[in-house]
């Protein structure tokens, strides 16, 4: 059965392919020669590489960037495998292959598939990315006592070199951190929980392998093979993290939950970057030499997560400081400038008039009859659809360099730089038109007129706002009056 909406593979034959495969390559690696087991290890990157293209494609995943990385990393760690198995297979200078062949393509493709893994969840969770790289420093964090406390002194105890213990320094620092993303969002991916399980799957795989490289004695029979198998697994579940339909519940951005407050969410961020010092350098006030590699590789991996983790801070702030200065200038419900903007616009056109700028200003007063006894009539609903709509139909109506506020209730202004009394008049009296327009209201017509009053500006010289606005606001209402008595 597939899922729905999807056309990709159904999920229970991508477990049941999975389980055979797995099954497959269990027997093979646990019965089959040295050779055998290098080229089931690096057949399992290759297939699982092909099988995250394969269901990118068929699931129709919208953004395929993540699960890219995830393949250049399958086939950069595959170059690995495939020197191991070439040394193994063919005449070659040296026993195992040199750690210029070894080192960068697997430092690589571990980085490659922690990008990977933060791009996931920042797909998932996109309004939760400082939350996201907190947890992973955390995981990064939880890292650096595990290194140093269980897979360093072995490493030492087998004299193992630099570039052995920089690769498995980088794999266990890279997969925490991945592991502290990818729980970031395990509470919140609902529809993608399957394909989240094969990624953990995957990194649970992993490191049990590089555990059991570095735990089992050099001389034990299945010293090789057990880790090779655990890297093998790990390999298919990321290839059946890719094909399984669930992909697409796991890229589907969601609303984080309530998360921890920002003071304390701080805090704990700067917790677990003390955490990395503290433990590499633990052994100097011990009497030992400080871990160089664990106080060079890992600030090298949290550096950048740190300055991304500033840039987004400083976006968010200059995004809120962008709504706030929003919220402060304008009406929440027509979204026009309010009283206070208007008055700066106004403030800055009369200076400019009274330097000799060409034209004269107008303002023109617009008020709602009829406003409240629609309100009344249909409820507030119906009275705040009244004002948007006159918002808009007065905007549409001024001319591109008119400024139109809302200062209050029912209350419009439009302030008209560089004009003269025929344009302000005819102006007036388009508005008063687009106004009186009936206003369709679930099955209703809502009607509503304005009275308008208009106040030319032509001195050169300074004026209040106010001024200008009790002027335009004693016009309105004599013309409202004139009306009135017209009609009785």
């Amino acid at each position: 059965m597939r899922l729905p909406g999807t056309s990709g593979p159904r999920p229970s034959g991508v477990t049941g392919g999975f389980v055979l495969l797995a099954a497959g390559f269990a027997v093979g690696h646990l019965t089959g020669p040295p050779v055998v087991r290098l080229a089931l290890l690096l057949a399992s990157g290759l297939v699982a590489a092909v099988a995250v293209l394969v269901g990118v494609h068929v699931n129709r995943v919208a953004d395929r960037r993540p699960w890219i990385l995830v393949i250049i990393a399958l086939v950069s760690l595959s170059v690995v495998n495939a020197a191991w198995l070439a040394t193994a297979v063919l005449p070659m200078p040296w026993p195992q292959p040199p750690a210029w062949l070894v080192a960068p393509p697997q430092i690589g493709g571990y980085a490659l598939l922690l990008a990977a893994s933060l791009m996931i969840v920042l797909r998932h969770a996109p309004r939760d990315g400082s939350g996201t790289i907190d947890a992973a420093v955390a995981g990064i964090a939880v890292a650096a006592p595990v290194w140093e406390f269980v897979f360093r002194p072995r490493l030492l105890h087998e004299h193992a070199g630099i570039g052995q213990q920089l690769i498995v320094l980088t794999q266990i620092l890279v997969l925490f951190g991945i592991c502290g993303a990818l729980l970031r969002v395990a509470r919140t991916c609902g529809a993608g929980r399957p394909c989240l399980a094969y990624l953990f799957a995957a990194l649970g795989c992993t490191v049990a392998g590089i555990a059991a490289v570095n735990a089992m004695p050099s001389a034990a029979e299945h010293q090789a093979t057990v880790p090779a198998l655990f890297f093998a697994l790990g390999y298919l579940c990321l290839g059946a993290a890719g094909l399984h339909p669930s992909i697409l519940g796991l890229m589907e951005p969601s609303v984080p939950p309530a998360g921890r407050t920002p003071r304390l969410q701080l805090e704990m961020f700067g917790a677990a970057m003390l955490v990395v010092p503290v433990v590499g350098g633990i052994g100097q006030l011990l009497g030992a030499p400080p871990d160089g590699l664990l106080l060079t590789l890992a600030p090298m991996l949290t550096i950048p997560l740190v300055l991304v983790r500033i840039g987004r801070l400083n976006a968010q702030r200059a995004r809120d400081q962008r709504a706030l200065a929003h919220q402060a200038a304008h009406d929440e419900l027509t979204g026009l400038i309010n009283r206070r903007r208007l008055f700066a616009v106004m403030e800055r056109a009369i200076a400019r008039h009274a330097r000799g700028e060409a034209g004269d200003l107008a303002l023109i007063y617009c008020d709602l009859n009829d406003f409240k006894p629609v309100n009344d009539r249909y409820g507030h609903e119906a009275g705040d659809e009244i004002l948007r709509a006159t918002a808009t139909r007065i905007s549409a109506t001024v001319r591109t360099k008119d400024v139109v506020a809302r200062i209050g209730g029912d209350e419009f202004l439009v302030f008209c730089p560089d004009t003269d009394e025929a344009a302000a008049t005819a102006l007036a009296a388009r508005i008063a038109g687009a106004v009186a327009e009936p206003l369709p209201w679930h099955g209703h017509a809502l009607r509503v007129t304005a009275a308008v009053g208009t106040t030319l500006w032509a001195e050169r010289r300074a004026v209040a706002p106010d001024v200008l606005l009790a002027t335009a606001d004693a016009r309105m209402y004599a013309n409202k009056r004139a009306r009135k008595n017209l009609a009785a």
